[in-house]
């Protein structure tokens, strides 16, 4: 009895089939969608409607239907392009996405008339071009591969195809110098950040010669897309050369800061006077070392030179020989006012460094126009004045600030002529150049010193007092707006 049912259902299972068969044309699929394509590839889209409309599969009828509507929505995105104005990019794309994307949707079987793919071909390669052209290659690659897959090989998209692919390649060296660069910058030591550079300089020039045979061998090297990506990889070349010409020239300047330093330094031991105090010989002996160290830093910075020379101009070296001028001038002066040792002997006691001026400013200051390196002075187990002297660097016509400052309750008087030991203090009635009314603390300044000065000198007095003291001289740019 199973098996008597099991039979009748397949015959009714076969019978229906048939009768399907029948109702689609035999071949599964409704003729009316069969007569739809062929009227759309024959005739033109809009003849396909009248057919598809009797797809009886209500599904199937929108899916068909809704391909007139893309194509539809396409076409008229496409000639929006005609009233936007060429330089309107961002329009232009847009419209240009709108066409390609409802095209990309069409069944396959569904053919493009050749005039809108001739249209919609050109102005998709247009857009591609300028997508290379603003770097947007991931985006330029994949608006190509679906041009090609909904408007076919034409000429035009063959060519940004060719666009993409090299603008890609420079991309991609470009990324490879990218990665080297920032590699070199992150170098801390400064002698291996130049070497870094150094070797991506010839890197650089091999990949810039590979550039501009891909470019040349391209046929679309005059294409504004390739042009521009070209322009950046020569970009990143001047970029390299900029950095590297930078860390060379801050090495240069090393050498003139440690002339700075070498100028400044201190002697690395006590005098060979009494109680330890230098005598002319020892301050002479002293800056003569200094002058051979400067020597010797500066012909180093020759040698530098010669590994470099396009990237140190002349510039640089003028520069550190002028100041190199002025700390010979300045030692020399140095060396001539040390000459007569008696006379310096009577001024009393050296402040060390014996010059100071704005010329050489001190280490973390914000620089050579607020405040000198200082000069020191100090005493021990002291009671009665004490007498010293010093030498100041302030430009004709500066109106800067010369200020003492003394630690131990000394009173401090500033004179522009040696006292000889205070003798001729009274004798002679010199004139305190302290200004009372600028006093602040324990800072003891003469205001426009160099104005009040007669030369370079400058002495003072350390008044009386118990136990030992200590100070320091500094040149101010303007000590009264530091006390403001």
């Amino acid at each position: 009895m199973k098996k008597i049912k099991s039979l009748f259902a397949a015959i009714a299972a076969v019978s229906m089939m048939m009768i399907s068969c029948v109702s689609t044309g035999g071949d599964g699929q409704d003729p009316a969608i069969t007569k739809g394509v062929n009227a759309w590839n024959n005739r033109e889209p809009a003849a396909a409607t009248a057919y598809w409309t009797d797809i009886k599969d209500a599904e199937t009828q929108k899916k068909y239907l809704s391909y007139v509507t893309a194509y539809e929505a396409g076409v008229a995105a496409l000639d929006s392009t005609d009233s936007i104005k060429s330089t309107n990019e961002s329009k232009l794309l847009s419209a240009t996405r709108k066409a390609l994307n409802n095209f990309a949707t069409l069944d396959p079987a569904l053919k493009l008339p050749e005039d809108v793919k001739e249209k919609g071909a050109v102005l998709t390669a247009a857009r591609i071009n300028k997508l290379v052209e603003s770097n947007s290659l991931a985006d330029a690659r994949s608006m190509q591969k679906t041009a090609v897959a909904v408007y076919g090989e034409h000429p035009n998209l063959k060519a940004s195809g060719k666009e993409v692919n090299v603008a890609s390649s420079i991309a991609s060296k470009q990324s490879t110098i990218n990665t080297k660069l920032d590699e070199a910058s992150a170098v801390s030591d400064l002698d291996g950040r130049i070497e870094a550079y150094n070797k991506l300089v010839k890197d650089y020039e091999a990949l810039a010669a590979e550039v501009d045979k891909e470019v040349k061998n391209s046929g679309v090297s005059s294409t504004s897309g390739v042009t521009a990506a070209a322009k950046r990889f020569k970009n990143l070349g001047q970029d390299v050369s900029i950095k590297r010409q930078a860390a060379i020239r801050e090495k240069a300047y090393i050498y003139k800061e440690r002339i700075n330093e070498a100028f400044a330094r201190q002697p690395s031991k006590a005098g060979s006077g009494k109680n330890g105090a230098y005598t002319s010989y020892d301050i002479r002996d002293h800056y003569n070392s200094v002058q051979n160290d400067i020597d010797v830093i500066y012909n180093e910075l020759l040698k530098f030179r010669t590994q470099y020379p396009s990237e140190i101009g002349q510039d640089v070296i003028n520069d550190i020989n002028a100041q190199r001028t002025d700390l010979k001038n300045k030692i020399a002066q140095v060396n001539r006012e040390i000459a007569n040792q008696e006379e310096i002997a009577s001024r009393g006691r050296t402040v060390m460094p014996l010059m100071i001026g704005l010329f050489n400013p001190e280490q973390g200051t914000s620089g050579a126009n607020k405040r000198s390196r200082p000069a020191k002075f100090s005493a021990s187990s002291q009671k009665s004045e004490d007498y010293w002297w010093g030498m100041v660097d302030i430009p004709r016509g500066q109106m800067n600030d010369l200020v003492i400052t003394c630690n131990g309750g000394r009173t401090i008087r500033v004179f522009n002529q040696n006292t000889k030991s205070g003798k001729n203090i009274k004798k002679n009635n010199l004139q305190d150049l302290v200004s009372q009314a600028n006093r602040v603390g324990n800072s003891w300044p003469v205001m426009n010193a160099g104005s009040k000065l007669n030369g370079s000198n400058y002495y003072f007095e350390v008044g009386s007092g118990n136990g030992s003291y200590s100070g320091t001289v500094v040149v101010y740019s303007s000590f009264v707006v530091r006390k403001r």
